[in-house]
């Protein structure tokens, strides 16, 4: 009987180790190539090109550097082990590696001296053609296969402005032929003709502001796991959507009722794009190695030049080591940033926010000290914001106002700047309320409430959430507190934008790493129903108090009255451990929080205004302030603020 069972088990394992290897992820068609760092077997090509160069029994491919324009490795007998990356689990361990027999491989690398630009690739077909230069010649590369199978011989063809540059050699394991490859480079056959359709649900207007939901298209021809990373707005309406997978879908038929959404894959086989800005009708998506210009050559609803704008930061093997977001201010410069955590500071444009000028030329890091940074926003009046995580060197969540030339906390990434001290966040956040922050968008649209005009919100991607961030500036000094939404999202938020038409607030999300969201994917509107708020807009700090403003008019004995009030506060500890336990202001080697007792609280007037009186007020990392109020018509005005005081007005 008990070899039975051990027998049952066995195949009860095998079975799920199985399925566990051709679920989501390994049954995707990537399309003919995937951008992504692959382990060889003595080096790891961090800014690889893999191209299949043929499928089924036959199957081969080969490996592109595009750092040092050269074929690392071909192989035949398979594509790429997928097994240990995120792309088929909800958290990646290790970078792909060939799959099959290596027949060569090629470490001989530019030598020094040698001026060479990668400018990216055309995708005609399934075939796949480098563009570059090599000491001034422009230099087209397409490669092949002939006699697919174990006597496969590799080719690499090309197509020179000028005479063949040194550096590229013939060779027995990769063979080197001449051809005019330049009508591939106009736009090639659809890959993905179909378009899908879908049918959202719109949420029930009970409150001031209800979510709605369009549907993804989790079941599709290509298999494509559709956790949905980023996304921005043509003017026309339509959406540009990113997955972790490496596909970008355009969205149509966005409208108030969502019930014909059209979803078309334009492109794939990107590397962990967490990031997409449309700028002049033109797709630039943030890959973990590069800013990616995707261009349309033939108009036919695909992308068929995948341009290199910006590849100037090194591409750490980490899994952590993500680029994310990727945002513009009002001159065209893009911004986005790159984590720390668990990343060699020897890559120098990680662990913080990178600014790359609207031509592409050179990137720069603009602030220091970022551990996670999952999300950013750039403002009306061009203020760039960040969350980070927390974690060793980040005692809490944090929102920052980003100051360039200022260090922002994690130590293994100041990048030679002073460790004594950090610039204090606009917030700090408790870990119960977000432990994964995701991005930063602003109220622009003049189809929500005029009181949130100019806002900051924040969404959670850990807790599937979003805040409105009420902040102000003492002194010069930015401090600020958030407000939860009291709002539920299918999947953890990582990026927000407001629709160029409708104007209201769309987000979307996946799951990945830990988040209470529950779908793999989600694509949502926060619309506004125009009935009353009933919430908090405003937060002051005062010598003598707290000031709040709120978007409505309260009942002034319910307001004035001290016991719908509680107030506490306490610090975090600053230090290599991972996060921090909460510690007390007037103990400070006490864990724990303190209660702060309140004088009084008094109510402006218009009744929009109340002044919690706290006698002998001192900056605070944190303090949390409920109440438990009625508005002047009788509806509960009930809340919680978190809060940060940098600065007390003289």
């Amino acid at each position: 009987m008990r070899r039975c069972l051990v027998s049952l088990l066995v195949v009860v394992c095998a079975f799920a180790a199985r399925a566990a290897i051709t679920g989501r992820g390994f049954d995707m068609d990537y399309g003919p190539f995937l951008d992504y760092t692959v382990q060889l077997t003595n080096e790891a090509v961090s800014k690889g090109v893999t191209v299949k160069l043929a499928a089924g029994t036959h199957a081969g491919a080969i490996l592109f550097d595009t750092e040092t324009l050269r074929y690392a490795a071909g192989w035949t007998g398979g594509w790429l082990d997928l097994s240990k990356t995120h792309l088929t689990t909800y958290k990646g361990e290790w970078p792909p590696r060939a799959s099959g027999t290596i027949q060569f491989t090629n470490s001989i690398e530019t030598p020094p001296g040698v001026a060479k630009k990668y400018r990216g690739f055309y995708r005609h077909g399934n075939n796949v053609i480098f563009r570059y230069t090599i000491d001034g010649t422009d230099v087209l590369d397409m490669p092949g296969m002939e006699n697919p199978g174990a006597s496969a011989v590799f080719t690499r063809t090309l197509s020179l402005t000028g005479s063949l540059p040194s550096v590229i050699q013939p060779s027995a394991a990769l063979r080197v032929t001449r051809r005019d490859l330049e009508p591939l480079c106009k736009g090639g056959p659809a890959l993905w003709p179909q378009t899908l359709t879908t049918s959202g649900k719109r949420g029930s207007d009970s409150g001031p502001f209800v979510v709605d939901t369009i549907v993804v298209p989790e079941n599709n021809p290509w298999r494509s796991w559709m956790r949905l990373t980023a996304f921005d707005f043509f003017p026309d309406g339509r959406a540009a959507v990113t997955t972790w997978n490496g596909d970008v879908w355009i969205v149509s038929g966005i409208d108030e009722q969502l019930k014909n959404v059209k979803w078309k894959r334009f492109a794939a086989g990107l590397f962990d794009p967490l990031g997409l800005k449309i700028v002049r009708d033109e797709i630039y998506v943030l890959e973990r190695h590069q800013i990616t210009r995707l261009h349309d050559l033939n108009h036919d609803g695909e992308a068929d030049y995948y341009e290199n704008f910006n590849n100037d930061a090194g591409v750490s093997p980490s899994y952590h080591a993500f680029a994310m977001d990727l945002q513009t201010d009002s001159a065209g410069n893009f911004y986005y940033t790159r984590a720390g955590q668990r990343v060699d500071e020897i890559y120098p444009l990680n662990g913080g926010m990178v600014r790359v000028p609207a031509n592409g030329a050179k990137a720069e890091l603009i602030a220091h000290g970022l551990r996670a940074a999952n999300g950013m926003s750039v403002g009306p009046g061009d203020e760039i914001t960040c969350s980070d995580n927390q974690g060793n060197w980040i005692p809490s969540g944090r929102i920052n106002l980003i100051q360039p030339g200022k260090f922002y906390g994690y130590v293994p990434h100041a990048h030679g700047l002073p460790t004594n001290r950090f610039e204090p966040p606009l917030c700090w956040i408790p870990q119960a309320l977000d432990n994964s922050g995701g991005g930063q968008v602003w109220v622009t649209s003049g189809q929500w409430p005029a009181v949130l005009t100019n806002h900051l919100l924040h969404t959670s991607y850990g807790m599937a959430s979003l805040f409105d961030v009420l902040w102000e500036k003492v002194d010069g000094v930015a401090q600020g507190g958030i407000v939860k939404f009291p709002l539920r999202f299918d999947s953890g938020i990582q990026r927000a934008r407001f629709h160029p038409r409708d104007g209201q607030l769309y987000v979307v999300g996946l799951k990945g790493w830990q988040t209470k969201g529950v779908r793999d994917g989600a694509f949502q509107r926060v619309r506004y129903t125009g009935k009353p708020l009933h919430m908090p807009a405003e937060l002051n700090v005062r010598r003598n108090g707290i000031e709040i403003g709120f978007s409505d008019a309260l009942e002034r004995a319910s307001a004035e009255d001290l016991q719908n009030y509680s107030v506490e506060q306490w610090n975090y500890r600053w230090t290599e451990k991972y996060g921090s336990d909460d510690y007390s202001v007037a103990n400070p080697e006490n864990k724990g929080r303190d209660t702060v007792n309140l004088r009084a609280a008094k109510l402006s007037a218009d009744g929009k205004r109340v002044l919690l009186e706290i006698p002998d007020l001192k900056p605070v990392m944190q303090m949390k302030i409920k109440f438990a109020l009625k508005a002047a018509a009788g509806a509960p005005v009930e809340w919680e603020i978190y809060n940060t005081i940098n600065r007390v007005p003289k």
